[in-house]
């Protein structure tokens, strides 16, 4: 996986760093073919062919499956060195866990009430590292949820580690190292509607016709995706990653799409002045 390459659903998560608006994206997959429906993006792709090679591994990979869920949740050993961490991660996955458990009783039951199958409910979740730098730990995350629906999502989650906080750390979304997402937004539109649509002609087949309908027309970077913070030389950052769940740039059928742009003097305005020296402008 490359620096930028790594892998956000809206649910409550006590270290969610951002948040792609998904719609309903807890629907799902009534065979419950998790791990091999078409809408799984090229990062979710790549981390499914290094678990089959058996060159995935975890620091800590808690997995069960049962007539009721599938539920998963991992970390990588970069995360499971920093003790503070590795409790919020440890208690978010406890705190998923106990949802799931509770949301799948509650669906069992209801479905023998009413005399129709219940499907096991799935909750998916693997952290991967973007980049390690000195200071900063860019982690990205993404999740799989299935509620009994029609499809299930893959929708992601992202975290900047700053070793350099209170009591051992602190988790920081990577959007509060810019001045605003406004900010942002302006600095790489033009760049991010550019990859965006490449991106889109690749998976159509042919360049995208500029239109009303979101799916044709660019679509504001921060608000529909997971920003995340990578870097190409292990020192600073100097790629903004921007990962878009189904629906937000295509339908659920094109999946998800992935846009990095490098940073530029544009860019470096946009973050703000006392994380500026940890970031490096790149072509």
């Amino acid at each position: 996986m490359s620096a930028l390459r790594l892998a956000m659903v809206c649910v409550p998560l006590l270290l969610t760093a951002a948040c792609g608006s998904a719609d309903e994206a807890v629907e799902a997959d009534p065979a419950g073919a998790v791990g091999e429906t078409a809408v799984r993006g090229p990062v979710h792709q790549r981390a499914q062919e290094r678990i089959q090679a058996g060159t995935e591994t975890r620091a800590s990979d808690l997995s069960i499956e049962n007539d009721d869920y599938k539920f998963r949740y991992a970390w990588p050993q970069e995360a499971d060195d920093i003790p503070a961490l590795k409790d919020g991660l440890g208690a978010e996955r406890d705190t998923q866990k106990a949802r799931l458990e509770a949301e799948a009783a509650t669906g069992r039951k209801e479905a023998e009430g009413n005399d129709f199958p219940y499907h096991p409910l799935v909750f998916l979740k693997q952290w991967d590292v973007v980049t390690d730098l000195p200071r900063f730990l860019s982690l990205s995350a993404e999740i799989y949820t299935y509620s009994g629906g029609a499809h299930g999502m893959s929708v992601f989650d992202a975290l900047i580690w700053d070793r350099e906080g209170a009591n051992g750390g602190k988790a920081l979304k990577p959007l509060a190292m810019f001045r605003s997402a406004a900010a942002l937004n302006d600095a790489v539109r033009a760049r991010f509607c550019a990859q965006l649509d490449k991106a889109r002609a690749r998976k159509r087949g042919g360049p995208v016709t500029r239109s009303e309908d979101s799916f044709n027309d660019c679509i504001e970077p921060v608000a529909n995706s997971t920003v995340i913070l990578g870097s190409s030389t292990g020192d600073k950052f100097d790629r903004i990653g921007f990962l878009i769940p189904p629906y937000n740039a295509g339908p659920y059928s094109e999946g998800a799409y992935e846009v990095t742009v490098p940073a530029n003097d544009t860019v470096m305005d946009a973050v703000k002045s006392q994380y500026r020296p940890y970031f490096e402008p790149s072509s």
